[in-house]
């Protein structure tokens, strides 16, 4: 199982996290940028991944709602 560790630290919408993710593992052309895409690619990926996030205190007072269903998906 590969793990990904996201530093969540200077990331301010879910632009840049889709960005950051994106350096991590291969996002498809028509990946849509929004987390039920998101489930959908992870689901898909060859081999499980596990994503863990850190220093997500800046997220959490940027962007609450975001960062709450991210967590979400990832559990799933």
């Amino acid at each position: 199982m590969k793990e990904i560790i996201l530093d969540m630290n200077n990331i301010c919408s879910a632009d840049e996290f889709y960005d950051l993710l994106g350096e991590h593992i291969k996002l498809p052309d028509y990946f849509g940028r929004n987390l039920d895409a998101l489930h959908d690619v992870l689901t898909d990926l060859p081999e499980p991944v596990t994503i863990t996030l850190i220093n997500t205190e800046s997220c959490e007072a940027l962007m609450p709602k975001f960062l709450r269903k991210l967590r979400r998906v990832l559990e799933a």
